[in-house]
């Protein structure tokens, strides 16, 4: 299955954050602006940009978890009873069309994403593969019917990352592989009317979105050895650069700005997404400790989420406002192994997490083999207690 939110956790030790204005890096050469010329804009809007993720803050949480025969199954996870089931009627096969909660196999990785009033469904596309699916998008109900296609795209065109929403519009990246290039455009999509409109002049290389200030998506980009951010207005087109630093580097935002953990001191710097205020923060997650990498998952009013690797095992590292490190020790637990503690939704008050998991096989279509499929015992648990380390589950 796939989740992505402002701070999910997987268990390979990569943390996907898309933040948003409602939801809580950085040595920054002087920031270089351009204006590339938009190939087409929207009107100006006064709504707020906010990416969107699988997870419904007020009622649940929806992932896809894929079947035998390489298909996927809507599925949904009530905060309140943790009841996680299919959006369909009890007892289906989920094997026909007529199921509200099958999303067909074709050949390329699927996401679901909710915006309040509707999914999106996100055919990634591999023009990298030679049979690889082709990239599309439609939406539904919550659920799954009523499903309108709303784009589909050349063979050599794929979906890069997660999409952003005003209301009204989706915003996405789009990666079109013509030539062996991977050209990064924005697509502008109305799903009322159907209508498209696309931005070029994105930087290049790594590009994706990351989250949302206003009427600018922060763009996360990668250029040689160095990695960066910055701000791109859906309205206008225009680009400018807040930071870009020598890689490995990692970053995390809260809607209002962007924080950065430099590696080699441990130290995080904010950096205010409407400018000015720069600060730095000290942390003691270097001392006592050799890791092999260190990654920012997550800034929160409690502090901020570090995945890192010493001597071959991740652990989650929670740092307080004071700059103070300690190792979380909740997890997730299954057969092969404990992980650091999966997180896949949040409420206001809690997060929706994983006490424990299962692997299993299911077969793909066309002699395409086997994969591993992952599944998970949910849980909520307070946000005090995941702070404070505290294995206060409710189950």
């Amino acid at each position: 299955m796939k989740h992505s939110l402002w701070i999910a956790l997987f268990l390979c030790g990569v943390l996907l954050a898309a933040c948003t204005k409602q939801n809580s890096p950085l040595l920054a050469d002087a920031p270089a602006s351009s204006a590339p010329g938009a190939s087409a804009a929207p009107a100006a809007s006064d709504a707020e940009l906010t990416v969107l993720t699988q997870w419904d803050a007020e009622t649940g949480y929806y992932y896809l978890a894929r079947e035998n025969g390489g298909d996927f199954v809507l599925h949904f996870v009530d905060f309140t009873t943790l009841q996680d089931a299919p959006v369909c009627s009890a007892g289906c096969a989920h094997t026909d069309e007529g199921c509200t909660a099958r999303i067909a196999w074709e050949g390329c990785d699927v996401t679901v994403y909710t915006a309040r009033e509707q999914l999106f469904v996100v055919w990634q596309g591999a023009p990298w593969e030679n049979d690889g699916g082709q990239a599309r998008i439609l939406c539904c109900e919550r659920d799954g019917s009523d499903r309108k296609e709303l784009a589909r795209f050349d063979a050599s065109v794929s979906v890069a990352g997660p999409p952003a929403w005003d209301g009204r519009r989706l915003y996405c990246i789009l990666a079109d592989y013509t030539d062996g290039k991977a050209e990064k455009r924005l697509l502008i999509l109305d799903p009322a009317t159907g209508e498209q409109q696309e931005q070029t002049g994105l930087p290049l290389l790594d590009t994706a979105i990351v989250g949302a200030c206003g009427r600018e998506l922060v763009l996360r980009f990668g250029e040689g050895t160095q990695a960066g951010w910055g701000l791109w207005n859906v309205d206008d087109g225009s680009w400018k650069e807040l930071v870009r630093s020598e890689r490995p580097v990692s970053a995390a935002c809260d809607g209002e700005a962007l924080y950065l953990l430099e590696n080699r001191t441990g130290s995080i710097c904010r950096l205010p997404l409407a400018g000015g205020g720069e600060t730095t923060l000290a942390t003691d997650l270097n001392q006592g400790l050799q890791l092999a990498q260190a990654q920012l998952q997550a800034a929160a009013a409690e502090g901020f989420l570090v995945r890192g690797e010493e001597d071959g095992v991740f652990d989650n590292y929670l740092i307080d406002p004071q700059g103070h490190t300690v190792k979380q020790t909740l997890a997730t637990a299954g057969e092969l192994g404990d992980f650091p503690l999966e997180v896949f939704a949040e409420t206001q008050d809690a997060y929706l997490v994983a006490t424990g998991y299962s692997v299993g096989q299911v077969e793909l279509p066309e002699d395409g083999g086997v994969v591993d499929e992952t599944r998970y015992t949910f849980a909520m648990l307070p946000k005090e207690d995941f702070w404070a380390d505290r294995p206060n589950y409710n189950q």
